[in-house]
């Protein structure tokens, strides 16, 4: 099996073992939705600016971020490090991100889904559109804020 298709599985099972089973309630969800929201937006608008320190703001200090080929970055310093070498590469002419759903789990945990997008341009090159899933946890810092632990690009 995929590694699309287990992580589709994966996000699908946590909507339904979320309670009320539609993966958009639960006192977690609806606590980090404006934090969720935010970091969503400030990314496509970074991804396009550049900035690179407010791409990484929302993500802890331990986080992991899994690339859509499987290579993993761990920890904040080294996601800015990836970050900044990717946009290094390209120019950014797009980026969006279409947010389709997010569960509350044990432990504190919010899982969030939904489709990103980026266009890039290389010198005398058309503009090139990468596309596809992702899935983002999140959890409660010790100070209160809510900060990606996990994020995955499918």
């Amino acid at each position: 099996m995929s590694l699309y298709k287990v992580s589709l599985a994966f996000a699908l099972f946590v909507c339904m073992a979320a309670p009320g089973g539609q993966g958009t309630s639960g006192d977690g969800v609806s606590d980090a939705m404006p934090t969720i929201r935010r970091a969503n937006g400030e990314w496509a608008a970074a991804m396009r600016s550049g900035n690179v320190d407010i791409i990484v703001n929302p993500y802890a200090d331990d986080a992991a971020f899994i690339t859509s080929s499987g290579e993993s970055v761990r920890g904040r310093e080294a996601i800015k490090t990836f970050y900044r070498n990717r946009l290094a590469k390209a120019a950014i002419v797009s980026a969006s991100i279409h947010h389709q759903g997010a569960a509350a789990a044990d432990h504190g945990l919010v899982y969030e889904w939904g489709t990103g997008s980026v266009g890039t341009r290389l010198p005398g090159e058309d503009i090139k559109e990468s596309r596809g899933p992702y899935l983002t946890v999140w959890k409660r810092d010790e100070t209160g804020v809510w900060k990606i632990i996990r994020n995955m690009v499918l």
